[in-house]
């Protein structure tokens, strides 16, 4: 999933109060938190690796209480991020209901309009489709919660928090402070956050696309449009799905923290 569906998962996990999520979060504790719901896409621009920090959130979380207990809000959202089933991409990116991640099984349809948008090489056609139905995703939580963008932007931002995640990085995987403050302050840039339509975010995602895989020639007129449809097409199931990966995410947290239920 992209920024602003992890954040609306993890402000909602951490409105359910279960497990590590009961008690007392201060307003520092829950930016901590929103910037580790999105940490794991960011830390291939700083030098880590993407994949590793998709499945390392248990792991991150006990190093956090052990070692560095003011950065355990950090981890508990790079853990609510992953795929160990305490995760977001779990369900997104990984298995649905036995078959592929959602976003992948809801773009099959779509992956001849995003191939003549994007101008997509064929070996990017699955792939770069699942990120269109991210997209529209994002357009349907903006809309809902337009707070949503603009409280991940102030977590990010903060100094405090900022020194939190320096810290930790550095000492759990030699991450380096001036990449992570680059990133993470800049992330607007990339992805549509404060002001959000679909003509940004194709925009943003057509200039990410030459950037990093040098596709270029696609239309950000196509794209938005295409967008637009996507989300009205998914607009009720996109809720459901929601519940549904809330539920079964909290259900995950009770059976390992059941003393904390």
């Amino acid at each position: 999933m992209f920024p602003l569906a992890h954040s609306y998962m993890a402000a909602r996990l951490l409105a359910a109060g279960l497990g590590p999520f009961a008690g007392e979060f201060a307003p520092l504790d829950k930016k901590l938190l929103l910037a580790g719901s999105i940490l794991p896409d960011f830390v291939a621009s700083m030098g880590l690796k993407r994949d590793f920090w998709h499945g390392c959130g248990a792991e991150f979380y006990r190093f956090a209480q052990e070692r560095q207990p003011e950065a355990a809000p950090l981890a508990l959202g790079v853990w609510l991020h992953g795929i160990d089933g305490c995760g977001f991409d779990t369900y997104a990116d990984e298995v649905w209901q036995g078959k592929m991640g959602w976003c992948f099984l809801k773009c099959l349809g779509y992956i001849p309009d995003a191939v003549l948008a994007c101008n997509l090489p064929r070996a990017y056609a699955l792939w770069k489709a699942h990120n269109l139905v991210e997209i529209a995703a994002e357009l349907e939580i903006a809309a809902a919660r337009p707070q949503t963008g603009p409280e991940l932007m102030a977590a990010v931002q903060d100094d405090e928090v900022m020194s939190i995640i320096i810290a930790a990085l550095a000492t759990f995987d030699a991450g380096k402070g001036d990449h992570i403050r680059r990133v993470l302050e800049t992330m607007d840039q990339r992805f549509s956050l404060l002001h959000v339509s679909a003509r940004d975010a194709a925009d943003k995602y057509l200039a990410q696309l030459e950037r990093r895989h040098q596709i270029t020639g696609g239309s950000p007129a196509a794209l938005a449009a295409l967008l637009e449809t996507i989300r009205r097409d998914l607009h009720d199931e996109f809720w459901l799905w929601f519940d549904e990966v809330a539920e079964l995410i909290e259900a995950e947290f009770r059976r390992r923290f059941p003393a904390a239920v």
